[in-house]
């Protein structure tokens, strides 16, 4: 932990806490405790300095912040945690970190982002009240076999997320969706390679959080299925879920998270489109599941056909949603 940690954690234990006090258990001096407490309410913590008595910690922002997400953490994988306000892109920060040598299990944290971007180069709205996070790895596999950790990720998102009480499905290949198949949360993975090496993988997540007033058509929300959730406590099962299922990635690939995958899959037994990023229809079928691949299977009119990549949308029948 930093010293603004330690400063923190003080100040968490409750009642007033004098800087002189702080300065001598953490061996620093009053000035710097003085400053590690104007930047934390500069965070958006509620501190109030009472004369004669020191510091009190009246309140804490509701944000994605290192300090309120690392003590809820269960998994020891992420390593370093940074950010928590509001940034370009979570990923374009990781990426910058993973080429300057940061070490595996560093995360980026955001309470927005306005650059934010979804697959095939689309725009990922990231406005205010959601959690936007991207955490580099270093996984020993080839480039070629780097796509499934975009569907091992959203399992673990999915994970995460009902281990707070939300029925979260997975949508291939990276979307976590309600119970409703509104969309929850959306995974990018970007990875850098070199010959038949993987150097390095950052996986972003965006999540929609708390609703706002005038949310966008086919959006979900955590706090639909959760009324008192935090951002922190979202981003801590979220990196939790994301590190277990990661593990068992790490341990067997991705044929070990297949069963799981395909028990969370909203699609298997439904009608779909799969198109390519120019909107061009490559394969029209019922989707049967996934394989050890992760491949989507479709039976189509002239047999089964994998699918490696692709964005897939329901086909309209009567009485079905096409969402």
């Amino acid at each position: 932990m930093s010293r603004r940690d330690d400063v923190l954690s003080a100040l968490r234990a409750g009642g007033p806490v004098s800087g002189e006090t702080l300065a001598h258990e953490l061996g620093v001096s009053r000035a710097a405790v003085a400053k590690h407490v104007s930047v934390l309410r500069e965070l958006g913590y509620s501190i109030d300095a009472e004369p004669g008595a020191g510091y009190w910690l009246r309140g804490a922002p509701d944000a994605p912040l290192p300090e309120e997400v690392r003590p809820l953490l269960i998994s020891s994988r992420w390593s370093a945690l940074t950010g928590g306000g509001a940034t370009g892109s979570t990923n374009d920060d990781c990426k910058r970190l993973a080429r300057a040598g940061a070490a595996v299990g560093t995360v980026v944290l955001a309470a927005a982002q306005s650059a934010g971007r979804g697959r095939m180069g689309r725009t990922w709205e990231s406005p205010e009240g959601g959690v936007y996070l991207s955490a580099l790895i270093r996984p020993t596999i080839s480039p070629a076999e780097a796509p499934p950790l975009a569907l091992a990720a959203a399992l673990g998102v999915a994970a995460g997320l009902a281990t707070l009480g939300v029925e979260a499905g997975v949508k291939w290949p990276n979307d976590v969706q309600d119970a409703r198949g509104r969309k929850l949360a959306g995974v990018l993975l970007e990875i850098s390679a070199e010959a038949d090496a993987l150097e390095w993988a950052v996986i972003g997540v965006g999540l929609n959080v708390l609703r706002p007033s005038d949310p966008p058509p086919g959006a979900g929300y955590v706090s639909d299925s959760v009324s008192d959730v935090t951002r922190a406590r979202v981003a801590a099962a979220v990196l939790d879920g994301l590190a277990l299922a990661l593990d068992r990635f790490d341990a067997g690939g991705f044929q070990v998270l297949r069963a799981d995958f395909q028990s969370r899959a909203i699609l298997t037994g439904r009608s779909v489109v799969v198109s390519d990023m120019h909107g061009s229809v490559r394969h029209e079928g019922v989707v049967q599941g996934v394989d050890t691949q992760g491949r989507l299977i479709l039976e189509t009119d002239t047999g089964e056909v994998t699918v490696s990549a692709g964005e897939v949308t329901l086909r309209s029948h009567a009485g079905e949603d096409p969402r």
